[in-house]
This record gives structure tokens, sequence and C-alpha cells, in this order.
């Protein structure tokens, strides 16, 4: 049986997560609308409600990492910080409960929180990712200049020949704006190829070849053709045509090359957003035991304006600071494990020091 002051704890700080959970958020739909405003009407396809409102239900989910750490966190000052103004925690303490005690409903919602963000990294991120990327696709709508992936992507066939490509509709599964490199003088560019068909199915392609002045001309065209000779490698196409940042934690996992020997920038990039997910569901517990000690240190000065400061900038920091271990680790500046636990253990460290003293 939970006795009264942990139940009452719990309450008032889940009824100021989800406050916060439902501002934010509903902030964020009203914004992002209202800049998007035209694509939901794009060429005469307009969207249904359910549609839009499915879209940003979708759109939740990848975005918990970050809302459900900062609600937790704002929760959390806000209840202690009552409590403490109103003198409610010195009365509990002279009762003899230990200051410790009086914070561990905070630290159960905490763990709470971080297996919820694990079961979302795992089950409903990867759901909602993709059904976001087929609404936008099958309603055309055009992301921020700033947000596009200008980066191509690779697939080595079996041949040891080559496929570079944009972008991969998975409504239509065709690759976009692809060019085969066959070899350094025998190169086909391709508008759009169907790599799942039997045999591969390619539309408006342009046929390169390497003259003896050296120059690469087109010496022929098609408006549909096949490419019984182009073999896929079927792993290496669904790993090609994915985004690690996609797939599941349990995917990823199982594509970690073995003994963790990284030997190409492709393994580098999933092994480093592996080791970030398993790392940001803990900044709800972090973001809990952080702040509590200033939270309930007793002061006739108590600001609570100080300690929302503190908590929301050292919070961010410890996000930006991940956001670069990540890029570091995608990059193979550092081993993957390195540039993403060194940098969370000296974060942890220095939120729990506070903690442990009390």
């Amino acid at each position: 049986m939970i006795k009264i002051w942990p139940r009452y704890f719990l309450k008032e700080t889940i009824k100021s997560f989800f406050l916060f959970i439902l501002t934010f958020y509903g902030l964020y739909v009203l914004i992002d609308y209202s800049s998007h405003a035209s694509n939901f009407h794009y060429h005469h396809f307009y969207f249904q409600v359910y549609e839009i409102a499915l879209y940003y239900v979708c759109e939740f989910a990848p975005r918990m990492e970050v809302f459900i750490p900062f609600g937790l966190l704002l929760a959390t000052i806000r209840t202690l910080t009552n409590l403490n103004i109103h003198n409610e925690l010195v009365a509990l303490m002279a009762s003899g409960i230990p200051l410790r005690t009086l914070i561990r409903p905070f630290i159960f919602l905490g763990m709470a929180m971080v297996l919820l963000i694990y079961i979302n990294t795992q089950f409903w991120i990867p759901l909602a990712l993709q059904k976001i990327k087929q609404i936008e696709q099958t309603h055309r709508i055009h992301k921020h200049k700033g947000l596009l992936q200008l980066a191509v992507k690779n697939l080595n066939l079996k041949d040891n020949s080559h496929i570079i490509f944009h972008d991969y509709n998975s409504n239509e599964k065709k690759l976009v704006d692809a060019y085969w490199i066959r070899d350094i003088n025998d190169i086909y560019r391709i508008k759009y190829l169907y790599p799942y068909n039997q045999p591969p199915v390619g539309h408006f392609i342009d046929h390169f070849k390497r003259q003896p002045t050296g120059e690469l001309v087109i010496i022929e065209s098609f408006d549909l053709l096949s490419f019984p000779e182009m073999r896929f490698h079927k792993r290496d196409l669904f790993q090609g045509i994915t985004n690690p940042e996609d797939e599941s934690l349990s995917e990823l996992w199982k594509k970690l090359p073995p003994s963790f020997n990284i030997q190409s920038q492709k393994e580098s990039q999933r092994a480093s957003v592996f080791y970030h997910k398993m790392i940001i569901p803990w900044l709800c517990l972090l973001a809990v035991i952080g702040i509590a000690p200033f939270c309930v240190r007793y002061s006739r000065t108590l600001s609570p304006f100080f300690i929302y400061t503190l908590g929301i900038f050292g919070l961010v920091a410890i996000y930006l600071l991940l956001n670069a271990a990540l890029v570091l680790g995608k990059r193979q500046v550092v081993e993957p494990w390195l540039a993403t636990l060194f940098p969370f253990f000296i974060c942890a460290s220095l939120a729990s020091y506070k903690y442990l003293k009390l």
C-alpha cells in the first residue's frame, strides 16, 4: 500500500508533466502547421482532418526523447519547489523521513520514463517514421530546404559495381535519381529504378560511355529498360535504403559488426546511432537527480527562476554535447562507443554529485 505523501508527490508531478507536454507539443504543432499549411493543400491534394491528426500523432514519437525529459524536468522543479516553499518538505523531514526517501517517487517516475522511451525507440518510432514517410510521399509534402537530405546514398552490387542514388520512395519501392556505375567508363543515369522487380527495371535512362578522347558521352537513351545483369545483395539493399535513425534498437544491434570491429563509415554510423539511442532515455533520470538537490535546499531566498534556468540550460547543454558526440562517432573521428559513453558518464557524474551528498 503506497503511503499518502508519495501518492501526492506523484499526482502533482504527473499533472504538471502532462500540462507541460500538452502545452509545448501543442505550440509545436501550431507553429509547424502554420509554416507548412500550403503543403497540406499541394496541387489540389487536400488532407483530411484525420490524416493531419495522424501525421502529428506519429510526429510525436520521434520527439518524445526531447519532450519527455524536459517535461519531467519542469514538473520535478515545480513540484519540489512548491513543497519547499510551503515548508511541506520540512514537516515530512521532521516526522523522520530522510530527504533521499522524499525524492524516491521522482526517481521512480524518472525510471518509468526511461522504460517508456526505450519502448518508444524499439517499437513506436520505426512505425511512426514509416507512416510519416508514406504520408509525405503520398501527398508530396515539401520539407524546408534546410532539412533536405543532401548527401547521396550508395549500394554495392554482386558484380562489385555501384549504385548511387538521391532518395528512396517507400510507397512505390523505387530509387530516385540513381546512377549505376559499372566501371569508370560505363555509367547509366536512371531517373526511377525499381530494384525489387525481377529483373530490376528503370525509367528514363541515359547510357554514358567514355570516348577515346576521355569524354563521357550519352550514346543511347531509353524510356524503359530492364537490367537482368543488375544483381543486388538483399541485405545491403535494405541497409542502403534505410537510415539508421529509422531502425529499432534490436535491428541496429543485429547489424553491429562482429566483435565491434568497425571497418567502414556505414558501420560507424550504425554503431554511433545505436549507442546514442541507448543513452538518450537515461536523460530522464539525470533530469531528476541533477535538479532535485537544488529544489530541496532550504533557504529563505529560494529562487525558482534560477533553478528553472539552471535545469533548462543544463539539459540543453547535455543534448548538444551528445549530438556533437554522435557526429564525431559517425565521421569516425572517435570510436563510436567512446564518443557517446564518455561525455554521457561525465554528465551523469556531475548530475549525480549533489544527489549523492544528500
